[in-house]
Formats: structure tokens, C-alpha cells, sequence
């Protein structure tokens, strides 16, 4: 039983080992049912939680988010965050401050909605002037 829920929790999305587990809690089973299962779908690859982070940070980057917001997404997803260097920070500054959004606001909007996103705010001073 529990392992059909499982399976077609993951048919229906991608999880992180931690997400899985507390969705399995919320739906009734005991948490030392659940352990079994997802060792086996981790030894099976259903269940990979170092890929799972490189496509969120690939998919969070393409969002325009920042390192910090990163991790703060990662921590709530309960993956391990992976490196955000400050040229990959800068690239996406400059895609964002070329946006509608960004051109119409003044500087300390645009400062203010970037430390938002997550972004450094050393960097964030180096690009916007």
C-alpha cells in the first residue's frame, strides 16, 4: 500500500527524499514503514536527491533567484544547496535589471527588489549604480 502511494507520488513529480517522507507522514503511515521504501527507491533511482538539487538550482537561476533565496527554498525542500558563484549572480542581475520591471524602478527599488530575490548585496551594488 505504501508503496503505490509512493509511486504515484512520484509519477506525478519529482521529490526530494525529505518531501516524499513527510508526504507519506501527513497521509497516515508510520514513519518506520516509510524508511524501507525509500531506501529502496533511492538504491532503485527513483530517489536522487543530489539530481533533484542541480535542476532546482538550474530551474531557480532561470527564475532569476539568488543564492540566499536558494537556500532558503533548499532548506524548506531539505536538500543540500550547491554552489552559486558571483559571476553566475552578476549574469542573472544583468538579465533581470534589463526587464520592464526593473527599468521602470529607481535605484533603490531595484536594489531593494534584487536583495529580495536573494541575490549578494556586495554584487548587487558592483552592478547597479
Amino acid at each position: 500500500m505504501i508503496e503505490k502511494v509512493a509511486l504515484r507520488l512520484l509519477s506525478l513529480k519529482s521529490y526530494s527524499t525529505y518531501e516524499l517522507r513527510k508526504k507519506l507522514i501527513r497521509r497516515g503511515f508510520d514513519p518506520q514503514e516509510i524508511e524501507p521504501v525509500l531506501e529502496k527507491y533511492q538504491k532503485l533511482g527513483f530517489l536522487n536527491d543530489s539530481d533533484l538539487a542541480e535542476r532546482r538550482v538550474e530551474a531557480y537561476k532561470r527564475r532569476g533567484y539568488g543564492p540566499h533565496r536558494i537556500i532558503g527554498k533548499f532548506k524548506q525542500q531539505g536538500l543540500k544547496t550547491s554552489s552559486y558563484t558571483p559571476e553566475e549572480q552578476k549574469e542573472i542581475i544583468l538579465r533581470l535589471l534589463k526587464t520592464p520591471i526593473y527599468i521602470r524602478k529607481d535605484r533603490n527599488k531595484r536594489i531593494a527588489a534584487l536583495q529580495r530575490r536573494g541575490f549578494d548585496l556586495e554584487i548587487i551594488f558592483e552592478i547597479v549604480k
